[in-house]
């Protein structure tokens, strides 16, 4: 690959500045009104509750309603790989999911439900129960348990880590909006409940501290709510070793919702044993960077460097907590 020009860096930039689905996060600072009053609501991917020798873990996911009315089955496969996504994150195993569904009418809750019903089975976690209503404007949500014995916590990661990225690059592109790449079609279903069996690996074997999934902002937008949760780390995402199918552009790159993709904080001197953990199975994942602590969000390319978000000028979603 061609590593973007200059001015092409700086056209990324705002891309990833501009994008939607990081824009969309703003509205998170609302989430501070709960974390006033528990500690255990930090922002992370899920969340994490001491049980017996290791941690339950708990998620959620609302679906875009747009998506909900437009195409049912897509969102209901939606709120299954998302959640899992999540628990994932965290170096867990999902256990089951419920949802809770609004539908217009029965033959739009049906596809719905088929949907879920269908990445239920792909991904091997089942659905356990929920809730459904018919009448009423499209509304789909998901929540998801889990177990970890040791965790990824985003907030954990320190100056001098790798950052590594880590994507499933067997799928297909949609532009959208959002833009979207999936795998659940393209990938073996015993291939797609083993792919994530690599963060619990990297997790227990003490190879990364900190995980975040790549969701709507996209793999820089995701990375920067990762370092929002910090004590003040900054990071620089090498674009010209970022894992991407060869066929996407980078620009539609940056802000595309993977159905399987993360970034790492990797240990100094383990990111190769914990890339390892994903490409033994047929993933990508290359170090792309590195964290610092400027409390800085930069791409590079080609040689260039280009900021795209000072934290500490600018919160994505709260105050810095360092």
């Amino acid at each position: 690959m061609n590593p973007p020009a200059v001015a092409d860096l700086t056209a990324l930039v705002e891309t990833v500045r501009t994008a939607p689905g990081l824009r969309a996060k703003h509205d998170l600072d609302l989430v501070a009104r709960i974390s006033r009053a528990s500690t255990l609501a930090d922002g992370d991917d899920a969340a994490a509750i001491p049980h017996a020798d290791g941690y339950l873990l708990v998620c959620g996911e609302a679906i875009a309603p747009g998506l909900v009315q437009a195409d049912p089955f897509a969102a209901g496969a939606a709120a299954v790989a998302t959640n899992v996504s999540d628990i994932r994150a965290m170096g867990g195993r999902p256990l089951a999911l419920v949802d809770t569904l609004v539908s217009p009418d029965r033959d739009h809750a049906e596809r719905v439900l088929d949907g879920l019903g269908w990445a239920s089975v792909l991904l091997g976690v089942p659905v356990a129960g929920g809730h459904l209503t018919i009448g009423g404007p499209a509304a789909l949500s998901a929540s998801c348990t889990g177990t970890a014995r040791a965790l990824l916590r985003a907030r954990d990661a320190r100056p001098g880590d790798v950052l590594l990225a880590a994507f499933c690059l067997e799928g297909r592109f949609r532009a959208g909006p959002p833009p979207l790449f999936t795998s659940l079609r393209d990938r073996a279903a015993e291939r797609l409940r083993d792919d994530g069996e690599a963060l619990v690996e990297v997790a227990e074997a003490g190879l990364c501290r900190a995980a975040r999934d790549v969701s709507m902002p996209g793999v820089a937008g995701s990375l920067l709510q990762m370092l929002e949760l910090t004590a003040g780390c900054g990071a620089t995402l090498d674009l010209d070793r970022l894992p991407r199918p060869a066929d996407v552009a980078l620009g539609h790159w940056l802000v595309t919702f993977p159905s399987f993709g993360f970034v790492l904080a990797a240990r100094p001197g383990h990111a190769g044993a914990a890339a390892e953990a994903f490409t033994r199975r047929g993933l990508a994942c290359a170090p792309c960077g590195a964290f610092d602590d400027s409390g800085v969000l930069r791409l590079a390319a080609g040689g260039a460097t280009a900021e795209v978000w000072d934290l500490a000028a600018a919160p994505l979603t709260r105050p810095r907590t360092g």
